[in-house]
């Protein structure tokens, strides 16, 4: 009869079939079968972590590095429900993860028993598959649940990637009271010895609709001022059939800030599309068609900009959820980037010459202006460390944007380059926490060092995964905008409620970040200049120890200072 134990064993060598070999385990008692199966098999790789929370989001992060599931296993009770946060973002961003939680029996649910509650569907519609198992017994059949395993595998990696969640209730003996031997129930099946998944994998080829592309094509033949804007998730694998497709239509393209194009220097790519739709010029004169590229872009300035009824709108992504904050989206194509590319490369472009001159004119314009009010700028400054940094990242550094602030100041001040690295940021449900397990995950699954540019508050709601980033193999280099609250509210409406707007919004907390990062045996450095960071950080880039970068800043100046940069830019155009 399969046992507690027979379950683990049999999971675990599952999902390293499918190259799965990441486990992140939080310490635990009703998880022992799979905690034991884990630590015993030769092809995982472990992670132990305390705070499942920040667990999670490792598990999230080393996924997002290597398009692999990583598997985060837990006990029962409140430990399942600190991963909802990670699964939520996981969800809403396509992310591979592959939940395992261990559950009291059936007998033991809603009758007062210890550490026993409502584990079964717990993350409601965010997984993309969720199964419960009940504790193995003389029935539990050994094709049943390597089926389920299989289900689960192909429902995390599929046309629309993502958590799945696998609840299994074991009931004591969490392990067999004698020495174990899998060599009757597992070593003399055929799926043993066959070394292969279990069940065949569904194909999930995407063709282009025929349909959708004619009307594509002939309301773009019908425009004058076309665009293309490239969100996330897009593969760089397409860089060069997206410009392709821009040169042959004559289109700008607007690159959202975790595009690697955003960082690119070509005639087509328009980096500071943000600040430049600050000019009155393109607010009177707007695209009449335009493609998205990929998933959600970052810039609030850009979605106001196009919420036009006039536009045609194409959303073209290999995933099938609805993109469409506007409402305006009038066709949508699920297909291959690079396909659809390809198909369009053919049209003849009939756009407007002067349209995209416009935009080459505000993108050097633009460019030109930040780097005059920016590049010899001796104090810090919010948007000085975004340009200062953009300018200095290695190619061999991913580079992880938090968010609030940071990844909006990036994105309207980070400087066009030779930076290559990889651009990734937690904007799914673009929370606050996690960021740094985000990091430190990121940084494991690329084996690779990790940037990461981060407030204080985003910072200290993640202290505990600083554990994480002092166990990791290679440099994680934190650098900390520290301006004492929530700076993002400066620029909202509300702070001009001048009675509620600190104890409720600002929230200054009056900490510093230097004794928590001794807590964890960090290195440690706070520059007071822009000159003393950029030495700091240049210092840093070439040590493979992680390190906390803290910078002081004021949010009232930070505010102004942005303000007297909109102006000047205005003025420019």
């Amino acid at each position: 009869m399969i046992n507690n134990l027979d379950v683990g064993t049999v999971l675990v060598e599952e999902l390293t079939r499918f190259g799965v070999t990441q486990f992140i385990i939080s310490p635990g008692s009703r998880s022992t079968p799979l905690t034991v199966a884990i630590g015993r098999h030769t092809n995982a790789n472990t992670t132990v972590h305390y705070d499942e929370r920040g667990a999670a989001f490792y598990a999230l992060g080393h996924a997002r590095a290597t398009g692999i599931p990583a598997v985060l296993v837990c006990t029962s009770g409140t430990a399942v429900a600190n991963y909802f946060p990670a699964v939520i973002e996981a969800s809403m961003d396509n992310v591979p993860l592959i939940i395992i939680s261990a559950d009291r029996p059936p007998e033991l649910i809603d009758v007062g028993a210890n550490q026993a509650i409502f584990q079964q569907d717990i993350y409601g519609v965010y997984p993309r598959l969720a199964l419960n198992l009940p504790p193995p017994d003389s029935k539990t059949s050994l094709p049943d649940l390597l089926s389920q395993i299989d289900a689960l595998y192909d429902a995390s990696t599929g046309n629309r990637p993502g958590p799945v969640h696998l609840n299994c209730q074991f009931r004591e003996p969490l392990l067999p009271d004698i020495a174990h031997s899998t060599d009757d129930v597992l070593l003399e099946t055929d799926w043993y010895r066959s070394n292969s998944r279990f069940t065949d994998q569904a194909e999930q080829a995407q063709p282009l609709p025929t349909d959708k592309l004619q009307l594509v094509a002939t309301n773009f033949m019908a425009s004058r001022r076309g665009l293309i804007v490239v969100g996330r998730s897009v593969n760089s694998r397409c860089n060069q059939d997206i410009l392709q497709l821009a040169e042959t239509l004559h289109l700008p393209v607007l690159p959202d800030i975790q595009s690697k194009l955003r960082f690119t220097s070509h005639t087509q790519i328009v980096n500071h599309f943000d600040l430049a739709l600050l000019s009155d010029e393109f607010q009177q004169l707007k695209p009449d068609f335009m493609i998205q590229l990929g998933g959600v872009f970052s810039s609030k300035r850009l979605l106001n900009y196009l919420d036009d009824p006039d536009i045609y709108y194409v959303s073209v992504k290999e995933t099938p959820e609805r993109i469409d904050p506007n409402h305006q989206v009038n066709i949508s194509i699920q297909a291959n980037v690079v396909d659809f590319c390809q198909n369009m490369v053919s049209l003849d472009s009939r756009q407007n010459d002067q349209w995209l001159k416009s935009w080459q004119d505000a993108e050097k314009r633009t460019a030109l202006s930040v780097t005059s009010l920016l590049n010899d700028q001796p104090q810090l400054s919010e948007p000085g460390i975004s340009y200062q940094l953009s300018k200095l990242l290695p190619s061999q550094h991913a580079l992880m944007l938090a968010n609030s602030m940071s990844i909006r100041e990036m994105e309207m001040f980070g400087a066009a380059g030779d930076f290559q690295g990889d651009i990734f940021a937690n904007r799914g449900s673009s929370g606050i926490d996690g960021l740094l397990a985000t990091a430190a995950g990121y940084g494991s699954g690329s084996a690779g060092p990790v940037t990461l540019l981060i407030g204080d508050l985003a910072c200290l709601h993640d202290l505990n995964s600083l554990q994480l980033i002092k166990m990791a193999e290679h440099a994680i280099i934190m650098v900390v905008v520290n301006n004492d609250g929530g700076g993002i509210f400066s620029f909202l409406p509300v702070q001009a409620e001048t009675d509620v707007f600190e104890p409720f919004f600002g929230t200054p907390h009056g900490l510093t970040l230097k004794h928590a990062a001794s807590m964890f045996d960090l290195n440690y450095s706070n520059p007071k200049d822009m000159d003393e960071f950029l030495i700091a950080y240049s210092e840093a880039t070439q040590q493979s120890e992680p390190i906390l970068i803290e910078l002081f800043t004021n949010r009232t100046e930070n505010h102004h200072f942005h303000q007297q940069i909109f102006e000047s830019l205005r003025e420019s155009s």
